[in-house]
């Protein structure tokens, strides 16, 4: 059994993204996994963006409100096997809820760098190209956090029902392996 933690941004409900994270998370719990799923675009409410304050010269520190981030997502994140990152596009870049919770990860550099898999799901309404950034952007945090990725879905043409359910499809089976 693996602990997973599966970070969202979309505030769509429903959404295509959210589609690709429902499928994933019925693959994982099926399998025998244990899920928390946090989906910030819709509890945005919830928690604050990263605060920082400058005491010495050249250092930051954070100002960590006690919020759903500190109280809940981080713990587990911090326990978690594998980290699961949804976002759909958003000119051409991550849901900005989403941003927010994961620069809330630099109060926990240190706990949080190594030891993790990571997995990527996408959605949205641009054809493959339109995601090179988004792609470049996972690929550069996953290298930075030391986490590896272990599976991703790209759902470009998630305007498609009948693709998007094949897309959602390959979600429920990349959860449902994980043993």
């Amino acid at each position: 059994m693996k602990k997973i933690v599966v970070l969202t941004g979309s505030p769509h409900h429903p959404g295509t993204s959210e589609r690709l994270a429902d499928a994933f998370v019925k693959g994982a719990t099926e399998a025998g996994n244990e899920v928390y799923r946090f989906d910030a675009g819709r509890r945005t409410n919830e928690f604050s963006m990263i605060q920082l304050e400058d005491n010495h010269p050249g250092q930051e520190i954070e100002v960590e409100p006690d919020d759903i981030i500190k109280q809940e997502v981080m713990p587990k994140l911090l326990d978690a096997d594998i980290v699961v990152l949804v976002s759909s596009l958003y000119y051409y870049g991550v849901n900005a809820a989403l941003k927010a919770v994961i620069d809330r990860f630099y109060n926990y550099n240190h706990e949080l760098h190594g030891g993790k898999k990571a997995i990527t799901l996408v959605s949205g309404y641009g054809q493959e190209d339109a995601f090179a950034s988004l792609k470049l952007y996972f690929k550069q945090l996953l290298n930075y956090m030391r986490w590896d990725q272990v599976g991703s879905v790209l759902a470009a043409d998630s305007w498609n029902e009948k693709k998007l359910a094949q897309h959602a499809q390959e979600a429920y089976e990349l959860g449902k392996n994980i043993h």
